[in-house]
């Protein structure tokens, strides 16, 4: 089975030896960076994903974490407005999508 990265890792250990060498550095392969959306996102998704970690702590909400990492204009109360909103269905896709880097899916980032 082949490793599907194995040309971006030979890049990369390519450049740790450069650099380890006193080489400046290189221009970044195409593909060994996320993109300016892709950062803003991942992110957006560590802050949602300490939010949620801290919620024992502070007891914060969907709704907040709604509200302050995703819909910063939001002006959607509480109960059923909240409940049945689709800000709530994406908050809580991000929240799960947060929760699934931590527990294995970073791997796939460092993939490529």
């Amino acid at each position: 089975m082949r490793d599907e990265a194995v040309d971006l890792r030979h890049a990369a250990a390519q450049r740790l030896d450069r650099r380890l060498a006193g080489a400046p550095p290189m221009r970044l392969p195409t593909g060994f960076a996320p993109t300016s959306f892709q950062r803003r996102r991942l992110g957006m998704l560590l802050d949602i994903l300490d939010a949620v970690l801290g919620r024992e702590r502070t007891g914060v909400t969907t709704h907040e974490i709604a509200r302050r990492h995703v819909y910063s204009a939001m002006t959607i109360g509480r109960g059923n407005e909240w409940k049945s909103s689709a800000e709530r269905r994406r908050t809580q896709r991000l929240i799960d999508e947060a929760l699934a880097l931590m527990n294995g899916g970073y791997r796939a980032l460092l993939r490529g």
